[in-house]
């Protein structure tokens, strides 16, 4: 009689919870659907937003990676622009185009994203960023309803490629707003809470106008080296990487675990010199620390075949990079050829202290690195056993920061910096030499001149041609590489590593976008 009840009893007990099955799962599935699903993602150099301003400095850039701010016009895989906010943008006559908006887009605030809001924004951004001017030079704004009208001072025949440019982004300007601390834009996501430098939390714009964001929250951490960042994915404190170190890129290469993404961008690793300085003026010296980098070495060990070596100024990729057509005067590590061109300029070792002088004094230079990048710290030590080789003795100043903009490199006051740039993240041949060539480039920290370069850069600005836009981009490299004040020395891709759970994280050639619409955790 006990046998039966208590089997009468267990099959109860197993229809009971069948029925609550049934009827939606047991308490702990029903508790594991509605946790939150969340995304922690780590950077050593990519998530370093100093506000949340997209009108300073280079902060728009990082708010477009976080999937907060978008443009007008989005650059696609192929480098091409592709329309987002807009749906059109059409050119009326030689210096105006018309742009109409999308229908319907509001900022995460709830306001309306039309043409006036457009005018505001970039009428903020030009009056708080010079690079304003050198993205897209307007002569007037006009708005109305959904339809933008740009006149610009001269023809610009690659108006769509400069709409992608995250300088360009649309975001509310209204009473009350610190754009420091908070600012209302369109992407899928918005700033749940942030320090600068350090984190940034994300949670859903539920306005969002494209489409629902698939996380509640999404956190993106710096992180101060490579051991810390591998050793956190490694643990599943993280679940995403956004652009490795090379060292790791090979620790995290479990093809069962991690889904690796990469693709080839106009990035170039670059020494900058800083030519208000009498010794770096010396055209010898700054060529015998061009002949003194090891490049091969540097890709393919260094960088562990994630770059790839470069004696040019762009990435062969572009249709105006590689050398073909241009005359290198280094084209490998040597040394003897550096101590050669120090001789020949007569700068010797007059003393015998291993040191070579110039006006009697000590070639000595300092070359700043920041510590995030682990590939420059590396390069840095070759570089200085090597110059140390040709009479030039090196002053490495590790830093914890980036001396990306004119002010800090200014305070600083280096001979040299080691540098990284998008050389063409919308497929402009205008954009860098604009910034950087020109001498009056907001990014021309080493004050560089060349008269016949500005007058190129002029040129290149207005020439409607695409084939003459790439010719006039490759004289003006001949004579960066004549004149050495920029030492260009790899190309690197793009690359994202994530755990196989992670999907849509986006690792675009633009290095313009990270966190999408779409980005989600299974």
């Amino acid at each position: 009689m006990r046998r039966l009840l208590a089997a009468v009893a267990m099959v109860m007990c197993i229809a009971f919870a069948l029925a609550l099955t049934g009827c939606g799962g047991s308490q702990e599935q029903q508790k594991e659907s509605d946790e939150p699903k969340t995304l922690h993602a780590g950077s050593t150099t990519y998530f370093y937003a100093e506000s949340m301003d997209p009108a300073s400095d280079w902060d728009s850039w990082y708010l477009s990676y976080y999937g907060i701010v978008e443009n007008l016009f989005k650059v696609g895989d192929d480098l091409t622009p592709q329309p987002w906010l807009a749906k059109s943008a059409t050119q009326t006559d030689k210096h105006t185009w018309v742009v109409e908006l999308n229908e319907g887009i509001t900022f995460s605030n709830g306001e309306p994203c039309d043409a006036a809001a457009v005018k505001k924004a970039w009428e903020r951004t030009y009056a708080e960023n010079s690079r304003g001017a050198e993205t897209l030079a307007y002569k007037s704004l006009s708005a109305e309803g959904n339809k933008l009208t740009i006149v610009t001072k001269e023809e610009v025949p690659s108006l769509k490629n400069a709409l992608c440019d995250p300088l360009l982004c649309v975001y509310y300007v209204g009473k009350g707003v610190d754009y420091a601390k908070e600012t209302p834009a369109t992407g899928p996501y918005m700033k749940k809470s942030f320090k600068a430098e350090d984190e940034i939390v994300l949670v859903p714009n539920k306005s969002y106008w494209n489409g629902t964001p698939k996380l509640d929250e999404v956190t993106l951490t710096c992180f101060a080296d490579d051991n810390a960042i591998t050793m956190a994915m490694q643990k599943g404190e993280i679940q995403a990487v956004a652009m490795p170190s090379a060292s790791t890129a090979a620790t995290l290469n479990d093809e069962s675990k991690y889904t690796r993404m990469s693709t080839t961008s106009s990035r170039a690793d670059f020494i900058r010199m800083n030519m208000k300085h009498d010794v770096i003026k010396n055209d010898a010296v700054r060529t015998a620390v061009a002949y003194c980098i090891d490049r091969e070495g540097y890709a393919s060990t260094i960088c562990q075949g994630s770059a790839v070596a470069s004696w040019s100024v762009y990435s062969s990729t572009l249709p105006f990079g590689g050398t073909d057509g241009l005359n290198v005067k280094v084209s490998t590590c040597d040394v003897e050829a550096a101590k050669k061109t120090l001789e020949e300029a007569g700068i010797t070792d007059s003393d015998g202290d291993g040191v070579r002088e110039l006006n009697g004094k000590p070639v000595e230079l300092s070359l700043y690195v920041c510590t995030n990048y682990e590939r420059f710290t590396q390069l840095a030590d070759d570089l200085q056993s090597k110059l140390g080789e040709a009479g030039i003795k090196l002053k490495i100043v590790p830093t914890d920061y980036f001396l990306e903009d004119s002010k800090t490199f200014a305070k600083d006051d280096p001979d040299m910096t080691l540098d990284s740039y998008a050389m063409a993240p919308t497929g402009n041949q205008s954009y860098f030499v604009n910034i950087s060539f020109a001498s009056d480039g907001s990014n021309n920290f080493g004050k560089y001149f060349n008269a016949k370069v500005d007058e190129l850069a002029k040129k290149l600005e207005a020439s409607t041609d695409d084939n003459e836009r790439n010719t006039l981009v490759r004289e003006i490299s001949q004579m960066v590489l004549d004149d050495v004040p920029y030492v260009f020395f790899a190309n690197s891709e793009a690359v994202v590593i994530c755990d196989k759970s992670v999907t849509g994280l986006a690792a675009a050639p633009s290095e313009y976008y990270f966190v999408t619409v779409d980005t989600d955790v299974e």
